[in-house]
């Protein structure tokens, strides 16, 4: 009988087993993955995340390996017309880490080994689950198709938007897809803005720049209906800047969408990260998100597994922090609504009164430092 069975891991999955083990809970992740996949599409880590990842001791070297980015500007007409400083927020690290989620979730694993090397079941796939009175009956199956019985107290749902826990549960979500379609790439980097991310706003859509590690910019850019995804020509027609084709690592396309659940618990299932919430990764407030449920839900499991409360309480306790969490991934949605709407495409003439708005409120230290905190998710 496992404690607590988890399903995906991920950044959010792999921290919760973390966080549970070193409460003295049994812990088991299923991951059909056996390897760390490349290319990641997430990039950015907030300051609240990162404080989650100094606390399970991986912080510090994932800082040192990615880039800080405490300074960003926005551009309009090949001139800056706004700027955000990040470095006076009143967060240990007062910056957004730029670093492949791959080397995240890397991390996570060899720090997880280290604690429990039999914890993560590499290279083995949920299939379905039986709920009884006390606990769950869970099958799944390893790369070689045998399949595996496992059972559980709790079963975590960490596996993603397409989250096949929560198809197995039957638990609902609503939402919406957004029109909202862009391109993306790594190249290396020629500007010159070292580490600092740019959004370059052009009237047919936002083109966003942001460093990575390694001397490799990564570019993303809406497109239309029309658009080919030509992305290094969309590049040097809105910004100026000329991609190196032969320095291509990475190419995309992607659309957004916001989907959440009605409830994160439901009975001895708990869905957290993307599972639960899916926001627009614009913004790239999905890992942070993920990380803080699972460090909200750890001392919740450990209270149950561990009998300090009766059955009644702790249901109270998991209701409370749904709530509190969903309400949470809403605020998160809402800001990656804005994030997009900026960043759609503009009339010509409308493009000088916006960008003397735009330069006029981010004048204002006030409104400045509430945006910087907006975007880095202080307040989470």
């Amino acid at each position: 009988m496992i404690d607590v069975l988890i399903v995906g891991g991920g950044p959010s999955g792999l921290a919760l087993a973390l966080m549970l083990l070193k409460a003295g809970v049994g812990v088991r992740v299923l991951e059909a993955r056996s390897q760390v996949g490349g290319h990641s599409r997430a990039i950015g880590i907030h300051p609240p995340g990162l404080g989650v990842l100094d606390r399970l001791g991986v912080g510090q070297d994932l800082v040192g390996e990615g880039v800080r980015i405490s300074h960003g500007v926005g551009m309009s007409r090949r001139r800056v017309i706004a700027e955000l400083d990040f470095s006076f927020l009143p967060a240990l690290h007062p910056f957004v880490l730029s670093l492949p989620q791959d080397r995240t979730v890397q991390s996570l694993r060899d720090r997880l080994a280290q604690v429990d090397g039999d914890a993560l079941m590499r290279g083995v796939e949920f299939r379905r689950f039986t709920s009884r009175p006390d606990h769950h009956e869970v099958r799944a199956s390893g790369e070689d198709g045998r399949s595996l019985e496992l059972e559980c107290r709790f079963l975590i749902g960490a596996d993603g938007s397409h989250s096949s826990l929560r198809e197995a549960a039957s638990i609902r979500r609503t939402g919406q897809a957004h029109p909202d379609r862009y391109v993306m790439g790594d190249y290396g980097d020629s500007t010159g803005f070292g580490p600092i991310a740019a959004l370059f706003l052009h009237p047919e859509g936002i083109v966003e720049s942001f460093p990575l590690p390694g001397g490799v910019r990564r570019w993303v850019a809406r497109i239309g209906t029309d658009d080919r995804g030509d992305l290094a020509g969309l590049v040097a027609r809105r910004t100026g800047h000329r991609l190196d084709p032969a320095s291509n690592s990475m190419h995309s396309r992607f659309r957004t969408a916001s989907y959440l659940v009605d409830r994160m618990n439901h009975g001895r299932v708990v869905l957290i990260g993307d599972a639960a919430h899916e926001i627009s990764p614009i913004g790239g407030q999905g890992m942070t998100l993920g990380l803080l449920d699972a460090e909200e839900l750890a001392p919740l499991l450990s209270l149950a597994v561990n009998g300090r409360l009766p059955g009644e309480q702790v249901n109270g306790l998991l209701d409370r922090f749904s709530s509190r969490r969903l309400a949470a991934a809403r605020t998160a949605a809402r800001q990656a609504r804005v994030n997009m709407a900026l960043g759609r495409p503009l009339s010509p003439s409308l493009v000088p009164l916006r960008d003397a708005l735009a330069s006029r409120a981010l004048a204002s230290e006030r409104f400045s430092a509430s945006v910087a905190r907006t975007f880095t998710m202080v307040n989470h």
